[in-house]
């Protein structure tokens, strides 16, 4: 299985730039301020579990709960009343991140962990989600509702097939994906369940794209859908999006579908480098024609500096493709 670009960036980025956060006169999660054993502490005084948000500096799906749940009111309340919420930056050695990030087994970023009063971990997620979605996960976490997947996998083992139930389906599996483990202790078991998962609900999208009439496709469900569960350039979902960009940045905004199809693209030409694969530079070249060259100038528009740029590719990704054939045998060169 091939790891999605957000999951590659957050579990193997080395970089430590200034460490997330958000201002904290805007964050509606009350988080405590102090060490871990305080918080442990804290949480003990207080009769609640405590809840850990283990992140990494400079990790997108870190960065998006950081600005988009945690300030969400619905998400604060909630959490509130249920924990102490502490965040936890892993690479951050005076917090003796990395020793309590060793200490879980956590593997990618973020990881949610919920703790007794001793520490030891009760339950964990991981993964960004939207606040809605998040609530939802710590409900099934603790007991709070039970998880619907169950009647979800008999109804369509049984044959149901309608829209509005296959786009149910597939938005609640993004959330049973989520409580999967992905612990380093048992990395190998866990990532194979969880490539099972993903060709299992990469199969049922396929089917509700070819399904489902075209027109009715182009909305922000539909694409969350598609982003979740699109891997490679050829797959069914980027190349509709590909061929309904301006009806797709429409629907929902230029940022979101431009760093989708730049993510997608720029991943892919990632795996052949390493693989020796030359056709990495088609689809890094892909990038400055259309509809891609649009995406590609309102990401240098953000960010010069971004990695989802052709220019600032090229080098490291030409580097990577001669390791790679340097590496590989004579036989298999040949």
């Amino acid at each position: 299985m091939k790891l999605p670009y957000w999951f590659t960036l957050a579990v193997f980025s080395v970089s430590s730039i200034a460490a997330f956060s958000s201002p904290v006169e805007i964050l509606k999660v009350s988080f405590f301020d102090g060490t871990f054993e305080e918080a442990l502490d804290h949480a003990k005084q207080a009769d609640l579990p405590l809840f850990v948000d283990v992140s990494i500096p400079d990790c997108p799906p870190c960065v998006f709960m950081a600005t988009n749940v945690y300030v969400d009111s619905n998400v604060g309340k909630f959490m509130n009343e249920r924990f102490v919420s502490f965040r936890l930056d892993a690479y951050d050695k005076e917090a003796n991140g990395p020793a309590i990030t060793r200490r879980y087994g956590v593997g990618s970023f973020p990881t949610y962990l919920i703790l007794d009063h001793d520490g030891k971990e009760i339950h964990r997620a991981t993964s960004s989600m939207s606040a809605d979605n998040f609530i939802r996960v710590i409900s099934w976490l603790i007991g709070e509702t039970d998880s619907p997947m169950e009647d979800f996998d008999a109804k369509y083992e049984a044959g149901v097939r309608d829209h509005d139930f296959i786009q149910q389906y597939l938005l609640l599996s993004r959330l049973e994906l989520s409580l999967m483990p992905k612990d380093t202790v048992n990395w190998d078991a866990n990532m194979e369940a969880y490539g099972n998962a993903i060709d299992k609900y990469t199969a049922i999208t396929n089917e509700y794209l070819d399904s489902k009439p075209p027109t009715d496709l182009i909305n922000s469900t539909d694409l969350s859908i598609i982003k979740r569960y699109s891997q490679y350039r050829k797959d069914k979902g980027v190349e509709f999006v590909l061929d309904n960009f301006d009806a797709y940045v429409d629907a929902t905004s230029l940022e979101e579908v431009s760093r989708f199809l730049l993510a997608i693209t720029s991943d892919e030409a990632f795996y052949k480098a390493m693989e020796g694969d030359s056709t990495y530079v088609d689809l890094i070249d892909s990038l400055e024609e259309e509809p891609l060259k649009r995406a590609t100038a309102f990401e240098r528009d953000r960010d010069p500096e971004s990695g989802l740029l052709p220019e600032n590719q090229r080098a490291h990704l030409a580097e990577t493709y001669s390791s790679a054939i340097e590496s590989q045998s004579p036989d298999t060169q040949k």
